[in-house]
């Protein structure tokens, strides 16, 4: 019998690898996509030497023609999703019509993000767009037929403090976050009759190895998410270990 299938949309170093690593030991297939070849190929051979039964595909979270080409390879082979995180997102310290106030955003032990510095412009906002929300809805738009047609299924976005009000230094990223979590709460109130569940992650703090919102914990969190009963689905769920998380640092 073939295990379930969950895709992991923008695989990363932090949080993408360890969602695939959690949902692959937790009886699934995991498909993951990530923009380039060199970093695909080297998770593949990294969770291959775990184990763990994963399939890489290079696809940018932009472009909707790559990501519906990786989905149906998968189906071919897997069949239909059960489960669907996205995790893509262009972060970069950036504002709207002054310069960055900071030549590089660093918090707690994660790896500091070097500012923009000059404010964005049209094209960056739309390709930010592109990336941090349109392609969540070009990927829910895929999965969600046969989801609806089996009568259940999990949409995972991945949010985070910044959906609920905007840090000085992160402008276009809160930007981002709130339209996500907008797209995620219509697509609970569309999917929930349909047994589909759909939830915006948000995280209210900096990931970083051996903290509270290491890697790994925030990861076991989306499993837990996918394993609720019905009678606890709700739009957002908030991974905050202490009560006063997500104050903006550089206000």
């Amino acid at each position: 019998m073939s295990r379930p299938l969950a895709v992991v949309i923008g695989a990363g170093p932090g949080l993408g690898i360890a969602l695939i690593r959690r949902f692959a030991k937790g009886g699934m297939t995991v498909g993951f996509m990530a923009r380039r070849t060199d970093a695909v190929a080297a998770y593949q051979r990294e969770l291959d030497a775990e184990g763990l039964e994963t399939r890489g595909f290079v696809a940018d979270a932009g472009d909707p023609a790559a990501v519906s080409a990786a989905l149906a390879d998968l189906s071919v082979t897997n069949g239909d999703p059960e489960v669907l995180i996205y995790n893509a997102a262009i972060i970069e310290p950036s504002r709207f019509v002054t310069r960055s106030g900071i030549s590089e955003a660093q918090y707690s032990s994660a790896r500091g993000w070097k500012a923009r510095g000059e404010p964005v412009d049209f094209n960056y906002l739309m390709d930010s767009f592109r990336s941090n929300v349109a392609g969540a809805h070009h990927a829910a738009r895929e999965v969600a037929p046969a989801m609806i047609a089996r009568g259940r299924g999990t949409i995972l976005l991945t949010g985070g403090v910044l959906a609920f009000g905007p840090w000085i230094e992160w402008g276009v990223t809160s930007l981002g976050k709130a339209a996500l979590r907008s797209l995620g709460h219509s697509l609970f109130r569309e999917l929930t009759p349909h047994g589909v569940q759909v939830a915006t992650v948000a995280i209210h703090g900096t990931m970083a190895r051996d903290t509270p919102y290491d890697h790994d914990r925030v990861a076991d969190a989306y499993w837990r998410v996918h394993l609720r009963p019905r009678d606890e689905w709700e739009p957002d769920f908030h991974f905050k270990p202490h009560q006063d998380d997500g104050k903006d640092p550089d206000a």
